[in-house]
């Protein structure tokens, strides 16, 4: 409905607005339509207090229906804020289509944490506790800043191969891992394990 205006005349009392009944009228259905789209109609339950929006019945959605293909944009000029949160986790869509936030996948000091499936970037996928790139023929870099290392915990052993000691290496490797350190391509010898 449209917003009905109460016709007042040219001059007081002229006779030619809307007699007090018309008037009442207008005034009722124009009240009667705010009440119905804002929290204080009957049967809803939200309401204004500050800059809040507060759903008044216990447990109760707030939901933000845009028409057609509109979107709801969140001019949030520099942040998002969750108060319900976990902290240093990565907010993410579950299957429900609720925004969660998992520890699984972490980031702390130096060290990447990873238990489920995340893509970041659009270029390198998480999926359990292996890295790998998307596009193919892609490099990982790993590039610490200053003069930080990259440190790789793995077990390690007194033998190589087959050939049993340390210090007696078998001729030919099992293969050769082929690396870059600053851009320039070099090899690195493996042997399988005795």
């Amino acid at each position: 409905m449209a917003k009905q205006t109460i016709n007042i005349g040219t001059s007081a009392n002229d006779g030619t607005g809307d007699a007090l009944r018309t008037a009442f009228d207008k005034i009722n259905d124009n009240f009667n339509e705010l009440y119905a789209v804002s929290g204080a109609g009957a049967g809803n339950n939200l309401a204004f207090s500050g800059n809040s929006v507060i759903s008044e019945n216990s447990n109760g959605n707030i939901t933000l229906d845009p028409n057609g293909t509109g979107r709801v944009v969140l001019a949030t000029a520099s942040e998002l804020r969750f108060t319900d949160h976990t902290d240093n986790a990565l907010a993410y869509v579950d299957a429900d289509g609720d925004v969660q936030f998992s520890s699984n996948l972490t980031f702390s000091s130096n060290t990447l944490a990873v238990n489920g499936t995340v893509t970041i970037g659009g270029q390198l996928s998480l999926v359990d506790n292996k890295i790998s790139t998307l596009n193919s023929n892609e490099n990982i870099d790993l590039d610490p800043a200053g003069n930080g290392t990259v440190n790789f915990s793995v077990p390690t052993q007194a033998t190589v191969g087959s050939a049993g000691a340390a210090a007696a290496v078998p001729a030919t490797p099992t293969g050769y891992l082929k690396i870059a350190v600053e851009g320039t391509q070099y090899v690195i010898p493996y042997f399988a394990v005795s």
